[in-house]
């Protein structure tokens, strides 16, 4: 199972509101970062995702009970629940309160719609390869241009903490199938190591992702305006932020990981009422 993280960074502009309580904190970055339709594209995503494992695995049939169980898996309200636990529980969040701010402004909303335009187009094939053949032009045409997304994707720690996190959830949906006594064979340790044994190719398919992700989205972005989205993104409070993005986006991805196994055991062996 590959997940990928939705790319937005932490950022920080100088100004820092009054302390606020960490609700309070919480519900303005929902707003900024517009969480609502994250989690409607993490949704599709995700339902998509099953219904074709469900297509291609001869041990689940692609049924009414199949669907209706992948909604409840990825349902929007839990995903909000187990998000919000997750920038709770988080270190992070309090201290990121000045990065809120440039969301908040001008540059950041425009930034966050564009991000979430470009998420959605690349679940487009055609889309994902014209990025790709993109990038591989810049190489030799607009090698400066391209350096500022790797510096961007370097600054905001994208690749080994999107497959970090693909790992966890990886784990989670072993441990999800491992639930169930007849498929508990598989110890701790074996899953560990079949988890470890994925880590190459999805750190190869991050890097490429996000190189994909980074030219499709701020392709629109001047490269003065990319430098600003890098330079306030490389604070302490921007870092926090991130930090705590991922722990929410983890919390999620884990959850909804270990109830697909979980799910995709029941359905195998005919347990699924």
């Amino acid at each position: 199972m590959h997940h990928a993280a939705i790319v937005i960074s932490a950022t920080i502009i100088a100004a820092a509101p009054a302390a606020a309580d960490t609700d309070a904190l919480i519900d303005r970055y929902y707003k900024a970062l517009n969480m609502n339709e994250v989690f409607e594209i993490l949704h599709d995503e995700g339902v998509a995702s099953a219904i074709e494992m469900a297509q291609e695995d001869e041990g689940i049939s692609l049924s009414p009970a199949w669907t209706s169980r992948v909604e409840s898996i990825y349902a929007i309200d839990k995903m909000d629940a187990a998000f919000r636990s997750g920038l709770t529980q988080s270190r992070s969040i309090e201290a990121s309160e000045k990065a809120i701010a440039f969301f908040e402004g001008d540059l950041g909303s425009r930034i966050v719609d564009i991000e979430l335009s470009a998420r959605r187009a690349l679940d487009d094939d055609a889309i994902e390869d014209a990025a790709r053949e993109k990038a591989e032009t810049m190489r030799e045409e607009d090698p400066d241009r391209l350096a500022l997304y790797n510096q961007f994707i370097a600054v905001n720690d994208l690749i080994d903490s999107n497959v970090t996190g693909a790992l966890n959830a990886n784990l989670a949906f072993y441990q999800g199938f491992g639930s169930n006594p007849l498929f508990g064979g598989m110890d701790e340790r074996s899953m560990l190591a079949q988890v470890y044994g994925q880590e190459t190719e999805i750190r190869e398919g991050m890097e490429d992702w996000t190189m994909n992700f980074s030219v499709l989205a701020y392709s629109i972005l001047t490269d003065e305006e990319v430098e600003q989205y890098i330079e306030v993104s490389d604070t302490q409070a921007g870092r926090l932020l991130n930090t705590a993005l991922f722990a929410g986006f983890d919390k999620v991805f884990q959850l909804q990981s270990f109830e697909l196994g979980r799910a995709m055991a029941e359905f195998m062996v005919g347990d699924d009422t």
